[in-house]
């Protein structure tokens, strides 16, 4: 205690200025020949301010659609990779004779979409009970394979490839992120400012649902830039409906932005022609229903502050 006081003294000595001592230690007036430096007073360095992206506003109400055009209009022509891992577990009890029995299921839909600068892009769906499968599109045609192919594919359509349908931005930030209050922070990451938008009460959007279900431990999270490109987002809940527990997580997030080539799958060999069949390379293998997704750079890791949870059957997934 004596040596903080002691510290404090000196603070003080110092900021009333050197001139309150006399060169020998008494209390007369210094000489005239010492010159008092006075002591610097800090300043604050001034900051760049950022204005929360559109969509967003500073008391942490959320307009999905603001949101998502401003999304689009960031990613405007560039490259890029995308991916969705949305997962439901349900966990069904029923009485069975004098006990309670349990059946868990698990349900799963995945995207894997990867977008050139020139508008081909190709997408791999993967989605419980189906079958899922490939899509590649460029200047060209639109052409399919499925999971379960030998190798052959077909064209569906022509015309200027459209991928922007098959994202799901637009329906997850309208599903989990309509709201009036979010927790509205920013973070660093690898030397870029990410805008963290945290919900914590699921929207009427969910809670409307069903009249019977109950929603808990919702957390829900966003990285945007201040432009407005919604990098990444993560969902997690539970709810309760009649006997069955559900447990929801879904997973968004674009990688490689301006910086992911697409190029065309070895089944399509050559444009289809006028009879609208692509000339594909021949494969006694059955089609992994998986995509590479190009990584040279990182979006911000999306956390949410909970852990995995589960959700209800009016949540629909991300199909």
């Amino acid at each position: 205690m004596d040596r903080r006081l002691a510290l404090v003294a000196v603070f003080a000595v110092a900021l009333a200025g050197c001139s309150a001592l006399a060169p020998g230690g008494g209390g007369g007036a210094p000489a005239a020949t010492d010159s008092v430096t006075p002591m610097a007073v800090p300043t604050d360095t001034p900051v760049e301010t950022l204005s929360p992206p559109p969509g967003v506003a500073a008391d942490g109400s959320v307009s999905p659609g603001a949101l998502v055009r401003a999304h689009f209009a960031a990613l405007g022509d560039r490259s890029f990779s995308w991916r969705l891992d949305y997962r439901r577990s349900i966990d069904r009890s029923a009485p069975v004779g004098g006990e309670t029995a349990s059946n868990a299921t698990v349900d799963v839909a995945e995207r894997r979409l990867r977008v050139g600068d020139d508008g081909s892009y190709r997408l791999t769906r993967r989605m419980t009970g189906m079958a899922g499968g490939t899509v590649y599109a460029d200047d060209t045609g639109r052409y399919v394979r499925g999971a379960r192919s030998n190798g052959s594919g077909y064209r569906v359509a022509s015309g200027d490839p459209d991928y922007r349908h098959y994202l799901r931005t637009g329906q997850t930030l309208g599903r989990y992120f309509s709201v009036d209050a979010s927790t509205v922070s920013t973070v660093e990451r690898e030397g870029r400012t990410y805008y963290r938008v945290h919900v914590t009460s699921p929207p009427r959007t969910l809670t409307e649902g069903h009249a019977k279900q109950t929603i808990r431990d919702y957390a829900a999270t966003a990285y945007v830039t201040p432009e407005g490109l919604v990098r990444a987002v993560v969902v997690e809940y539970e709810y309760t409906l009649t006997d069955d527990r559900v447990a929801v997580s879904l997973r968004s997030e674009y990688r490689a932005v301006g910086d992911t080539e697409v190029s065309r799958p070895g089944w399509v060999t050559h444009p289809a022609g006028d009879d609208g069949t692509a000339t594909v390379r021949p494969s006694t293998a059955a089609a992994t229903p998986t995509a590479a997704v190009g990584t040279p750079t990182s979006p911000p890791t999306a956390t949410t502050d909970a852990s995995a949870r589960t959700a209800t059957h009016a949540d629909g997934g991300e199909r």
